[in-house]
This record gives structure tokens, C-alpha cells and sequence, in this order.
């Protein structure tokens, strides 16, 4: 009897085996997944332009992420997933009236570790245009991304890299094109592949307060080694450095918590938090700089704006100077036939200065440079501030136009913001774009009707104005158009709630049945 009953039990123990085989296979990759994996939804992972610099190749998305490879560290991408040949868990995210606006995330083709964040809206249809520049100094190069959320708000990013910089610089614009006044957190976050690995060790550079990490290799208490750090140009309200997913979990809670984890080799990032209320039709404007490698100068020491930043022969104009690690001991420099009096440091990131303008001073732009306290940091404004003729009118510039995009089709009621505006000037954006009913309310301001045209390009447009035929000034890729014909952002994508220890516990409980069915 037991001679019969063997052979019928032998395939079905050595199926039953099998399952475990199966379920380790499984189970396996998606146990060494990281906490809050996701994986790629499968749609298309939106549009990106690659700037291919050196040392630094930057991916900007059209969805506000990123990814970025060191030559340093050649195929490796800097931010996770580290594949390299697709977008990235870096980027900038906004919280307005209850919603988190982010990334798409999730369709990104190599899927992503942002499931801490919580359910994110993505951004709207956006567009990114072609790469523009040179790489030098004097002409970056440059990338514009445009994406709508819903209520009226707009997401405008600029994107500059100077080839042999370590760190490239973005400039994020959040407008407010509703009727009514909106509260807002913008967050600039990632998750951090510290050269060729995962894991590395919290750092805040304290001169700027910038989070990041560093390569669990060198020595500690020094700074050598590979850091990635977040450097708030725009002084930000709060910061964190951190496990990666405790990032994420902070945003979607709502606020960092200004804290840098203890000095431990961990599977880390970084991020940071400007909170800001926006009056109906206002913007706001984000500097900010990631660095790669070696700890850049402009995160210990950096001047980022004078204002005003121009004054007429034999004047004397006050100024208020803002940057990074100003300390009592700094000068700072506005170049022949401009001296510099009462240099008082309010705040690490604030100073002011009285200008006395030579009545023979040189007439034009030149260069701000700022040497910090000790003398050993340097830091350039490059055509930071102009000097005018005697008796002449404010020189005539644009500085910017809100809001800073508009879909294809739209008409929108936009205001253009300068100096020596006066009736009479016109503007133009280029092919497609219609300008109309431009009034100019006073020196720095206008306002003007935009209709774009249903078959109008996406893509960026510079804003040119002239005054009466002999002035003109220039706004390069200040607008942009984007392709869609409505502005509301994708349904809210929640996290999905089987998890890889989930994806197990079913599977052990397919081996139960199978059990069960192997006992008959």
C-alpha cells in the first residue's frame, strides 16, 4: 500500500517545495527594495532635457525632478534610483490648501522611493523647453520647466549650469493667478546617492545652513570627502538631514523638522522648506543651489542680490546687500568710481552699505565681489550693479512678467514689472503670442492683455520691449508657453497599500493553500 500511495505524493511534495522557491524569488527583490518603493506605473515618464555639461550631466524634468551623473563618478546617477538614464527622486514640491503637489513620481521608468510623501497630486501637463547657453559664465547654460497646479497657481523653474562648477543653480517661481490669497510650502528635497553608494553620513554646512550628506569613506571632522548638499540661496524657513524615507515622511506630514540626524552611515537625504502666503495675482521666487563633490565656496560665502541695483553718477545710494555667511570683517566691492561706506552686517545673510558714485564714474554694469571675513573666501555678483548718467531717468529693464507661462489657446491678463517704464513703450513675445491693452500704471510697472494662439509653439519666449524706437530691454525666456488646453493637474495618485512584506504574506498564503491541497 505504501509502495502505491508514494508515487502520487512525490509530485505533489515536490510542487509544494517549489512554492517556497517561487516565493523566495518573489519575495526576494522586493524585501531588498527600499521602505516606500513604488513601482513605475507604467505610463510614459515625462519629458526631460539633458544639460551635458562637465563635470555635472543634468537631467531637468518636466515634472520639476531631476537626476544628475559626476564625471567623478562616471555611469552612476546622484540621486536614487541611480540608473542614470532616467528622472530621478529629486525635485521641488508644493503644498497649498491641503494638497501636496509634487513630481510624477511614479512614472518614472525605473519607479521610485517616495511612498513616505503620502498621496501627491502630480504637477499638470508640463513643458520643458531645449537646452539654450553656451556653458560659460556669461551665458550658463539654461533650461525653463512650466507646470500648472490647480487654484490658479503656476510652477516656473530656471536652470543654469556653468561648465567646471560642481553645482548648478535653480531659480523656482510660484505665482498666484487667482482671485484670492493662498498660504504655501515649497520644498526643494532627494534622495541622495552619495557618489557611488546609498548610504552616507547627515552634514549641514553651517555658513548657509545647508543639508546634505557625505560618503561614509574619509576621515570624519574634516572636510574631505564626496558631499550632496542643498544650499538655500533663498534663506529657507526650515531644513532637514535625514533617512531618506523620513524626508518624504516629513513633507507629507507638513513641515521638516530642522533637524540633522546623528552622524551614522544611513541611507540618507536631505531637504528644504520655504513657507510663504501669496496675495491674488503676487509670485514668489526660490534660489537655491545643489552641489556635487567637494564643498563649493557660495555655500560658506555668496552674494546673491543688491538693491536697488543701479544709481546715476554723483549719487549717493543706499543698498541692501543679501547673500550667504556675511560676518562682521567682509568687504565688499562695486568697482571704479564707487565707494563703499558704513558696511553693516544685520544678519548672516543680510548687510547694508551707503554708495558714493563718482560724478566721473564709468556708466554701465559691473561686478559685485564680496571677500569674507579672514579673507579667504571670495564671492561675485557678476554685473551686479549699473551705474546711469547724471540726470538720467532710471535705465529701462524688465525684470519680470506674471504670471510667467500660459497654455496654448489662453487669454490672460499678465503685469510686467521693470524699471523706466513710460507711455508709449511696446512689447512683443513673439510668434503666436498677441500683446493688447498695455497700460503702464507708473516707472516699474504695466499691465497688458497676452492671447495665445491655439497653433502658438510651447516652448519658451523672450519678452522684448522698446521705447520710443531708440530703448529696448530684454527678458530672455521669461515666458512660456505649454502645450493643453486646461490647467488641472492629474487625480491625486495614492500610495498603493500592498506593501513587499504585503507581497509576501500573500504569497505565504498561496503556500498555505497549496499545503492544504497537497494533504488531500
Amino acid at each position: 500500500m505504501s509502495s502505491c500511495s508514494q508515487p502520487s505524493r512525490r509530485p505533489r511534495l515536490t510542487a509544494m517545495l517549489g512554492i517556497p522557491v517561487l516565493i523566495a524569488a518573489l519575495a526576494g527583490p522586493a524585501a531588498a527594495d527600499k521602505a516606500g518603493q513604488l513601482p513605475a506605473r507604467g505610463g510614459s515618464e515625462p519629458a526631460h532635457a539633458t544639460v551635458a555639461g562637465s563635470p555635472l550631466t543634468i537631467l531637468a524634468g518636466a515634472d520639476h525632478s531631476f537626476q544628475i551623473l559626476n564625471d567623478q563618478v562616471p555611469g552612476t546617477g546622484q540621486l536614487y534610483p541611480s540608473q542614470g538614464t532616467g528622472l530621478a527622486d529629486m525635485g521641488w514640491i508644493v503644498r497649498a490648501g491641503g494638497v501636496l503637489y509634487g513630481p510624477d513620481f511614479q512614472n518614472h521608468e525605473a519607479g521610485t522611493a517616495t511612498g513616505g510623501l503620502g498621496t501627491v497630486t502630480p504637477y499638470g501637463a508640463g513643458s520643458v523647453s531645449a537646452v539654450s547657453g553656451s556653458g560659460s559664465e556669461a551665458d550658463p547654460y539654461l533650461v525653463v520647466v512650466a507646470a500648472p497646479l490647480a487654484g490658479g497657481l503656476q510652477a516656473r523653474q530656471e536652470v543654469r549650469y556653468v561648465n567646471g562648477r560642481n553645482y548648478f543653480s535653480k531659480r523656482f517661481t510660484l505665482t498666484n493667478a487667482g482671485a484670492e490669497p493662498q498660504s504655501v510650502s515649497i520644498y526643494l528635497g532627494g534622495d541622495i546617492y552619495l557618489a557611488a553608494s546609498d548610504s552616507g553620513i547627515p552634514y549641514l554646512e553651517p555658513a548657509s545652513q545647508s543639508p546634505g550628506g557625505r560618503d561614509c569613506g574619509g576621515p570624519r571632522g574634516n572636510n574631505d570627502g564626496y558631499y550632496i548638499l542643498y544650499i538655500p540661496q533663498t534663506p529657507a524657513d526650515r531644513y532637514t538631514g535625514t533617512g531618506y524615507s523620513s524626508v518624504w515622511s516629513q513633507i507629507g506630514s507638513g513641515d521638516l523638522d530642522g533637524v540633522l540626524a546623528p552622524p551614522d552611515c544611513i541611507d540618507n537625504g536631505a531637504a528644504l522648506q520655504w513657507n510663504r502666503t501669496l496675495a491674488a495675482g503676487a509670485s514668489v521666487t526660490i534660489l537655491a543651489t545643489t552641489s556635487f563633490g567637494e564643498i563649493p565656496s557660495i555655500a560658506q560665502f555668496d552674494i546673491t542680490s543688491v538693491t536697488p541695483g543701479a544709481g546715476a553718477q554723483g549719487a549717493i545710494v543706499p543698498v541692501t546687500i543679501r547673500g550667504i555667511g556675511f560676518a562682521n570683517g567682509m568687504t565688499v566691492s562695486f568697482g571704479d568710481g564707487i565707494a563703499v561706506d558704513a558696511l553693516t552686517v544685520v544678519d548672516a545673510g543680510t548687510a547694508t552699505a551707503t554708495l558714493t558714485i563718482a560724478a566721473d564714474a564709468p556708466i554701465g554694469f559691473r561686478d559685485v565681489v564680496g571677500i569674507a571675513a579672514g579673507g579667504n573666501l571670495t564671492a561675485t555678483l557678476a554685473q551686479g550693479f549699473q551705474v546711469t548718467s547724471a540726470g538720467e531717468p532710471d535705465p529701462f529693464t524688465l525684470t519680470r512678467i506674471v504670471p510667467a507661462s500660459g497654455l496654448v489657446g489662453a487669454t490672460l491678463q499678465a503685469t510686467l514689472q521693470g524699471t523706466g517704464f513710460q507711455p508709449g513703450m511696446t512689447v512683443t513675445l513673439g510668434d503666436g503670442v498677441t500683446v493688447s491693452n498695455l497700460v503702464v500704471t507708473g516707472p516699474t510697472a504695466a499691465t497688458l492683455t497676452l492671447a495665445i494662439a491655439a497653433d502658438a509653439v510651447p516652448g519658451p519666449r523672450d519678452v522684448v520691449a522698446s521705447l520710443g524706437g531708440k530703448l529696448s530691454a530684454a527678458l530672455p525666456a521669461g515666458f512660456l508657453v505649454i502645450a493643453g488646453s486646461t490647467g488641472e493637474p492629474p487625480v491625486a495618485q495614492p500610495v498603493p497599500a500592498l506593501s513587499p512584506a504585503g507581497l509576501l504574506l500573500m504569497m505565504l498564503g498561496v503556500l498555505g493553500a497549496a499545503w492544504a491541497i497537497g494533504r488531500r
